[in-house]
């Protein structure tokens, strides 16, 4: 795509200037297997707003941060710094709102714990931080079916915990703290909340 970019973007906008549809060969020339590839490997497979493994509740959706409606950014429509990848609620969620003067969180530039907080199996966006109650609200980032993998994630992972607590072995116990480690890293779904769980109940 990156070798294409100039090239169907000034078709694309060549289109919208003369009133004219837009091919659909052209519109979705974004939409291949290695773009989609590569955003999985730049997100860790999990959707960019909810932290979803997305390849096991859905197939991805290439998200466009900056909508390419034709009234909003369509010269950003191939551009790599404005592809995401999210899953299908987020990302309908969205819709092709965006304000230049409250942009939603973007995780692939903002650092979401800067934005947000995570309590539980919820997250919450810090007090005076709108683009993050933005965000919250839109996209729905406590939706009930994402409190309940939540909740069966943290569940898990305090069983480890409590596992390592119990534990008086040295060795058993570092093995326990090391896969709790494991479970919590980035590339593991609903880590944000997870890692908040392992601050509060082993690093305090």
């Amino acid at each position: 795509m990156k070798n294409n970019k100039v090239t169907w973007t000034n078709a694309l906008l060549g289109h919208i200037a003369k009133g004219e549809r837009i091919p659909k060969s052209l519109a979705s020339n974004y939409n291949q297997t290695e773009v989609k590839e590569a955003l999985k490997t730049e997100s860790k497979n999990k959707c960019m707003y909810c932290e979803s493994n997305v390849s096991h509740v859905a197939h991805e959706h290439i998200e466009h941060i900056k909508p390419k409606a034709q009234n909003k950014f369509p010269e950003l429509t191939f551009e790599w710094t404005n592809l995401g990848l999210a899953c299908p609620v987020c990302n309908m969620n969205k819709g092709a709102d965006y304000d230049n003067n409250t942009p939603f969180i973007n995780p692939y530039v903002d650092n979401p714990t800067d934005n947000f907080i995570a309590m539980g199996h919820f997250i919450y966006n810090r007090p005076n931080k709108p683009r993050a109650e933005l965000t919250n609200r839109t996209i729905e980032l406590n939706r009930p079916e994402l409190i309940e993998k939540r909740k069966e994630r943290i569940e898990s992972i305090i069983r480890l915990i409590e596992r390592y607590h119990s534990m008086n072995d040295g060795a058993l116990k570092d093995a326990l703290l090391a896969e709790i480690n494991l479970e919590i890293a980035d590339d593991k779904p609903y880590s944000m909340c997870s890692k908040s769980i392992v601050e509060a109940m082993i690093n305090n």
